[in-house]
């Protein structure tokens, strides 16, 4: 792959990135064997903290405004976040803006850099390898820029948008990843420029029930390479990005107006580009959501050598693989590939000529939306309290008194709930609260004996968000 590596660093020199934020007014130097945590501590809004090359076995949370975290490289050298296996996150930030270069991130398991409601989020060269469930996870953020990262190994998504408002995501290397790259529940994202190879999907556009943001409209994917994405899908089986079969290049799902063009996609056994909308097991644990895939323009893409040993899910569903396919429906939708490229599916009319061009004004131009005052947190006395934190519940399970009240306290920049569930799926009460902001609470006094599993709805693919229990003696 090195000539994609040239590929990407030239492009780099081009000059069209979005500029991350100006330099900041103070700065705090961490050296080999120093405490990153602690700097953060002391650090005033606004600072740069610089790090030596060195391995740091750190859990990061980061909620101080404008901080810089700068890895010092040099060379092949710089400095590395190692969770050995055993610490969650790498690095949790809710504080805007936030930028991050220059860091390795290894071994978590929950996952690698996290951004969680920030507005202004720029992250770049990482490498990120074995973090968990998410590489690098912006959530319910804005104004998001990531840039010259390398993923992999990553459980569910390599490089993840999630239910966030105009993103860049660009001269990326992702793969062995179960995605490469996904865009889920976002508005107004641009993916380009980026190779992805050896997933089990390369480049994903989805609308996923149970999220805050309804909808996920305006991407547009050009200028990548999602090539030999085959590996077999190591995920969770209990999320939908688990069950995704593997061989598809790049794949919308219940996403609006999406543009895909000019990409090169190549050997992926199922399908090289697929619309679909989202199946209806998922589409009815979510009334409000819209589930088909409407007005979306699969345009020119170099298209080869895809849909030749497609997964059986394919072959039952569509008769056979193909280097594009539709499953019927959803409205609006178009497709203008070379004559030689291999359909499956229902057929599917021309695009009109003229495609929607994003412009330099479009990616940098990103506008701000000052974040919601959370209500203040009264405990009520006697309470016994779970904390939500690090994309947990902490303590996954409580034993209580009948006649007991539990206060669920979000202590992450994200939305959470707490909603009672059998597994990954939501099931009638007791337990409903409404969507939590941070610092928000959500309290319940339990006057039954029993066993009460409960999930947080946006979050239900993460591992540490689902089948908490409350037991009552």
């Amino acid at each position: 792959m090195n000539k994609f590596r040239t590929i990407l660093t030239g492009l780099a020199l081009a000059g069209v990135l979005v500029a991350p934020p100006a330099e900041a007014a103070t700065t705090i130097r961490v050296h080999a064997g120093e405490s990153i945590s602690a700097a953060i501590e002391k650090a005033e809004a606004g600072a740069t903290i610089e790090v030596e090359p060195g391995v740091y076995h750190e859990a990061l949370t980061i909620d101080t405004p404008g901080i810089t975290l700068r890895g010092i490289v040099k060379g092949t050298q710089r400095p590395v976040l190692d969770g050995e296996g055993k610490l969650n996150d790498g690095v949790i930030a809710s504080g805007s803006p936030f930028t991050m270069t220059g860091f390795g991130v290894k071994h978590y398991k929950g996952n690698g850099v996290s951004a969680q409601g920030v507005d202004g989020v720029y992250l770049s060269d990482l490498v990120v390898d074995d973090a968990g469930l998410y590489g690098v996870y912006p959530v319910q953020s804005r104004n998001i820029t990531i840039t010259h990262c390398t993923v992999t190994r990553i459980v569910d998504a390599g490089i993840y948008v999630g239910e966030s408002n105009h993103a860049l995501v660009a001269y990326n290397e992702v793969h062995h990843n179960v995605a490469g790259i996904e865009i889920e529940n976002t508005n107004d994202a641009i993916v380009r420029d980026n190779l992805t190879y050896e997933n089990t999907a390369g480049i994903l556009v989805f609308v996923l029930p149970g999220k805050r943001q309804k909808e996920g409209k305006r991407t547009r994917v050009f200028r990548n390479w999602s090539i030999r994405n085959n590996t077999p899908n190591f995920g969770d089986p209990h999320s939908i990005v688990g069950q995704l079969p593997e061989g598809i290049g790049i794949m919308v799902m219940g996403a609006d107006d999406t543009v895909v063009e000019d990409n090169w996609v190549k050997d992926n056994q199922s399908v090289g580009i697929l619309v679909n909308r989202l199946a209806k097991e998922h589409a009815q644990k979510d009334e409000r959501l819209e589930p088909f895939a409407d007005r979306n323009q699969i345009r020119f893409n170099y298209v080869l050598e895809n849909g030749r040993k497609p997964h059986a899910l394919f072959q039952e569903q569509l008769g056979q693989g193909g280097d594009f396919a539709w499953d019927g429906t959803g409205d609006g939708n178009c497709v203008s590939l070379p004559d030689q490229a291999v359909h499956a599916g229902a057929p599917l009319p021309a695009c009109p000529e003229a495609a929607p061009a994003p412009t330099e004004r479009e990616e940098s131009a990103l506008p701000t939306v000052a974040p919601q005052a959370a209500e203040p947190a009264v405990i009520p006395e006697g309470s016994a309290v779970v904390q939500i934190r690090g994309m947990r519940y902490e303590p996954m399970h409580l034993t209580i008194a009948v006649g007991q009240t539990v206060t669920w306290v979000n202590e992450d920049g994200v939305t959470h709930t707490v909603t009672s569930g059998d597994g990954t799926m939501p099931v009638p009460g007791p337990l409903a609260s409404s969507f939590l902001e941070k610092g928000q609470i959500y309290s319940h006094t339990f006057d039954d004996r029993g066993n009460y599993e409960y999930l947080c709805l946006p979050h239900i693919g993460q591992i540490g968000m689902r089948e908490a229990t409350i037991t009552v003696q």
